[in-house]
């Protein structure tokens, strides 16, 4: 691979990076689905869920981000620091991750959580685009706020028609 082939690899799964955090932030769930290989290995078990890691297919992956992100009114996932091994047409990549998600609440209940961590993506080349087939969420700092916003997201997507 060439200097110039590498570097417009690394852009390309730069771009992906963004896009995983923007297309959550905008809830445009078309465009969450075309990053993402047909099926992907998605990893919360260090996140508050607990769930050991899982193969779904990708449009199962975006009903559930759909499903928890709905309830809230705003989510902020700033990705830094990006880290790119690339080996032909498979890449992995490490990005600090900080996600902040509000969700309304009765006053004195706490409506906002901040998780601190990173994301490590497994990627493939496929058709000429980089694709997500794995997906890690790795919490590595405190929460700030309370994860149980995401309870009170969680029950605010159920009331939506």
């Amino acid at each position: 691979m060439s200097a110039l082939e590498d570097l417009v690899d690394r852009v390309a799964v730069a771009d992906v990076v963004a896009g995983l955090a923007h297309a959550q932030d905008d809830r445009d769930w078309a465009a969450l689905r075309r990053l993402f290989a047909d099926e992907v290995l998605l990893d919360l078990s260090t996140h508050h869920f607990g769930r050991p890691p899982t193969t779904m297919a990708a449009a199962d992956l975006v009903e559930l981000a759909r499903g928890v992100l709905t309830g809230f009114d705003c989510t902020h996932h700033a990705a830094s620091n990006l880290l790119v091994r690339l080996s032909g047409d498979e890449a992995e990549c490490r990005t600090h991750m900080v996600a902040y998600h509000h969700v309304p609440a009765e006053p004195g209940v706490v409506d906002h959580c901040t998780m601190r961590g990173y994301w490590r993506l497994g990627l493939r080349k496929v058709g000429g685009r980089w694709l997500i087939t794995h997906w890690t969420v790795m919490r590595t700092g405190p929460w700030e706020g309370s994860p149980d916003a995401y309870a009170l997201a969680a029950a605010r997507s159920a009331a939506r028609p």
